[in-house]
């Protein structure tokens, strides 16, 4: 089992067995510093985020998973009668947990 907290500030915050990067705003990379035998199951969670905000968990390996988080708004457009809706790439902290068969 791994657990972490990654800041706003792309930095693990606590937690042990993981490194994490961050490519770009919004995507970050955990690698497990020991691989899983099979692609684990992770669970993450915004922290201190509205509802207008999501986490997706995807790209799990025995290795290491990717994470996006996106907030989701309305824009009104000029001279537009309904507003559109605006997806744009965030960089919240976040909490998760991993738990999987160890190697």
């Amino acid at each position: 089992m791994i657990y972490g907290t990654v800041g706003e500030d792309k930095t693990k915050q606590n937690g042990e067995g993981f490194d994490v990067k961050s490519p770009d705003t919004g995507t970050y990379v955990i690698t497990f510093l020991e691989p899983f035998v099979n692609p684990p199951s992770l669970v993450a969670t915004l922290k201190n985020w509205g509802a207008d905000n999501q986490i997706i968990v995807k790209d799990i390996t025995p290795n290491k998973a990717q994470i996006a988080i996106w907030d989701l708004g309305l824009k009104q457009q000029s001279g537009a009668n309904s507003p559109k809706l605006a997806v744009t790439k965030e960089k919240p902290a976040f909490n998760f947990i991993v738990i999987g068969e160890g190697s």
